[in-house]
């Protein structure tokens, strides 16, 4: 009975130590959160039968993020207009990418399995997302969302006093799909994926936003706007479990990213 209780905890302290993991190294405290991630993989060798690839995608992902920062500093000695570095730092996302998906391969796993056709008829309900007094399709939830997220940035966006040079024109469109495209495919494409083969769809959901939300702390970011990416992570998680694909959350993020711009919240560096 006990081992049976164990066993079952085990997921979801797989993704505690995930989600503490990803918070150790946006505080740059970089040996604690390997040490944990290395503690896990030695916790689940000696004392566990379960499968292990997550295991390893949490050592993986921290792996490629400090991959991730080593790239970026050596972009600060290329001679290019600092708004054309900060799209290619989005871009050297693809190391962390690269590292999971042979995780994944190695483990037998599709690496991005929701890297299809999306079901745009399929249903989100309300308020408890999979059951609920009302629902509405996929294709109508992500018109709605992207308006009401426009609406939250109308004032920000037309009192910002955008040049719209052909620059900035660059910036807004390569960074938003950029930096859309490469988030999605590493959170929701892959450790989502990972989360929900792990604990289900609904902890996945959960833990994977907190994380995504955490993961923006090095950029800068207060706490309290981490916590409403992570909010931002969930929503995304959402649309991409119920659509059976990555593809609304693609559409949503580089939206997001636009206005985000627009209003100054991700500035041009001119």
């Amino acid at each position: 009975m006990k081992t049976a209780y164990v066993n079952k905890s085990l997921p979801f302290l797989q993704l505690s130590v995930f989600t503490a993991g990803v918070l150790l190294f946006q505080l740059k405290l970089f040996a604690f959160a390997f040490i944990l991630s290395f503690g896990l993989i030695i916790f689940l060798l000696l004392l566990s039968k379960q499968e292990r690839v997550f295991s390893w995608t949490i050592a993986g992902y921290l792996t490629g993020s400090l991959l991730f920062l080593y790239g970026d500093k050596l972009l600060d000695a290329l001679p290019l207009p600092y708004y054309i570095l900060m799209i290619l730092n989005r871009f050297f996302l693809v190391i962390p990418i690269l590292i999971l998906v042979y995780i994944s391969i190695k483990f037998k796993k599709t690496a991005i399995p929701f890297l299809q056709k999306p079901d745009w008829n399929s249903l989100i309900f309300f308020p408890f997302i999979w059951s609920g007094f009302h629902s509405i399709k996929i294709k109508y939830f992500l018109i709605i969302a992207v308006i009401i997220n426009f609406a939250s940035f109308a004032y920000s966006i037309f009192s910002a006093e955008n040049s719209f040079s052909r620059n900035f024109l660059i910036f807004l469109i390569g960074f938003s799909i950029v930096n859309g495209i490469m988030e999605e495919l590493l959170w929701r494409g892959i450790i989502l994926s990972r989360m929900a083969e792990l604990s289900g769809e609904k902890a996945a959901v959960l833990f994977s936003g907190l994380a995504f939300g955490f993961s923006h702390m090095m950029l800068g970011y207060s706490f309290i706007w981490c916590l409403l990416f992570a909010v931002g992570g969930i929503f995304y998680a959402v649309v991409t479990v119920k659509s059976r694909s990555i593809f609304p959350a693609f559409i949503w993020h580089i939206a997001m990213n636009v206005f985000m711009i627009l209003s100054g919240l991700i500035p041009f560096p001119g």
